[in-house]
């Protein structure tokens, strides 16, 4: 080799080192995600007016005496929450886009954390959980109008060690389930609108007598406790839920009704783990 190629070897190797650099600086520089602290009582979401779009880690705590999730609506076309409200009973118009947000922990000071990728617009903050009287609480004043704003900065979706894909209708994770802190991918495979519930169930239960249980109004001791989730998610939306579990036997089901009116739990959309 002549001595002007070593010259430019050597040259292209430093450019090539000077970029590689550059990346490496670029992504420790980005952000992790925006976070936004929201309390859940009865009936209403206390949260900011406007958020920064991006990666935003909703820490969601119910300090009500009810179960309680936050189902984040994004409100297209120019849409705003007293359209929304108008809406009949049926299928959601396609202006009324279901992006996920944390589903239920426990009452009296539950917390759970999930990251979603925010894009600028209006949307809406609901809770579908029925309560006492039958009906969801986002009829009972349950919904709350929030802003997401346009924003330069760079943030990142955490990191994630296991992913738990929803198809229509079952839940799969990518690999076994061990005891300690995740951070899950939850990915909506579709086509339908799913969400995600876990329960930590008592001895000998099955996510079969969860159903059950909330079918007969939740009345006598519960044979599970929720621990956490991925609220409504439309086709190809995936969040990112932090969770910390301790040994023992879980399920997984989703609430959300079929067009023939029957809870995807009911269609077999319920997935029992143990986790060691």
């Amino acid at each position: 080799m002549s001595k002007k190629l070593h010259l430019l070897v050597g040259a292209g190797s430093v450019v090539l080192s000077g970029f590689m650099m550059l990346a490496v600086n670029a992504a420790e520089m980005m952000a992790g995600p925006n976070v936004v602290n929201v309390v859940a009582t009865e009936y209403k979401f206390e949260m900011p007016d406007s958020i920064p779009a991006g990666p935003t880690l909703f820490h969601l705590f119910d300090n009500g005496n009810e179960l309680h999730h936050m189902t984040l609506v994004k409100l297209e076309q120019g849409k705003t929450l007293a359209d929304f409200a108008a809406l009949p009973p049926g299928p959601m118009p396609s202006w009324a886009v279901f992006v996920g947000g944390p589903n239920t922990p426990v009452p009296h000071g539950g917390q759970v954390e999930v990251t979603v990728d925010l894009s600028p617009g209006n949307y809406a903050a609901i809770c579908l959980i029925p309560g006492p009287d039958g009906k969801p609480h986002v009829m009972n004043g349950m919904a709350r109008a929030f802003t997401v704003t346009p924003s330069s900065e760079a943030r990142a979706m955490p990191a994630s060690d296991l992913t738990l894909t929803l198809t229509d209708f079952q839940f799969s994770f990518s690999k076994p389930v061990t005891t300690g802190k995740h951070s899950v991918r939850v990915v909506n495979n579709g086509p339908q609108l799913h969400e995600a519930e876990i329960f930590k169930l008592q001895p000998g239960k099955k996510g079969e007598d969860v159903l059950k249980w909330m079918e007969g109004g939740l009345q006598g001791p519960p044979p599970g406790m929720p621990v956490a989730g991925i609220a409504p998610e439309e086709k190809d939306r995936e969040n990112i839920l932090q969770i910390d579990l301790s040994s023992g036997n879980y399920a997984i089901l989703c609430f959300m009704p079929d067009a023939n009116g029957k809870l995807h739990a009911m269609l077999g959309m319920i997935y029992d783990f143990q986790v060691i």
